[in-house]
């Protein structure tokens, strides 16, 4: 399954200044308890301890922001920046949003699947999780089967923008 999404923003959410080729930021995916969807913030690397978000945080990945002139950002560089925010799904653990970010951790993991960077291990499961090797680190990871419904991808695919492969 591919998603073609929004691509990164060229400022920062936070204090508004253009991220500059070289630019190193961080990208974080939260819940916004107000609106009860989720939000997405581009920041500057140093910025993030000052940014004070609606809700929990589930998940981040760091990118490096390109010079206009060189082109879209690489496969490979999204193909890690998917990487970075599937294992920082397991480090945010948003127990009241837990449907949320276990379904971001399917769908990833079927992505990071099918680029290779994740193998399934045993039979392939339908319910219940599925354990998956991570590929480079020989890492296990138990992940949730969820069923993905049309509504819940409306609501996370604004969100993560280029990281979608």
């Amino acid at each position: 399954m591919d998603w073609q999404i929004k691509t990164l923003s060229r400022k920062s959410t936070l204090s508004g200044e253009s991220f500059e080729p070289g630019d190193r930021a961080v990208s974080l995916v939260y819940i916004d308890e107000a609106a009860g969807e989720l939000g997405r913030a581009d920041l500057h690397d140093g910025e993030l301890d000052q940014l004070e978000l609606p809700g929990p945080v589930l998940g981040r990945w760091r990118w490096v922001m390109k010079d206009p002139e060189e082109g879209a950002t690489s496969a490979s560089d999204t193909v890690a920046s998917a990487e970075d925010f599937f294992f920082s799904l397991f480090e945010n653990e948003a127990g009241d949003e837990r449907e949320r970010s276990d379904a971001l951790k399917h769908l990833l993991a079927l992505m990071l699947e099918r680029k290779r960077i994740l193998r399934a291990l045993a039979p392939r499961q339908v319910s219940g999780s599925q354990t998956y090797l991570h590929v480079k680190t020989r890492q296990q990871l138990k992940v949730p089967i969820t069923e993905i419904s049309r509504e819940l991808m409306f609501k996370i695919e604004d969100t993560l923008g280029d990281i979608i492969l």
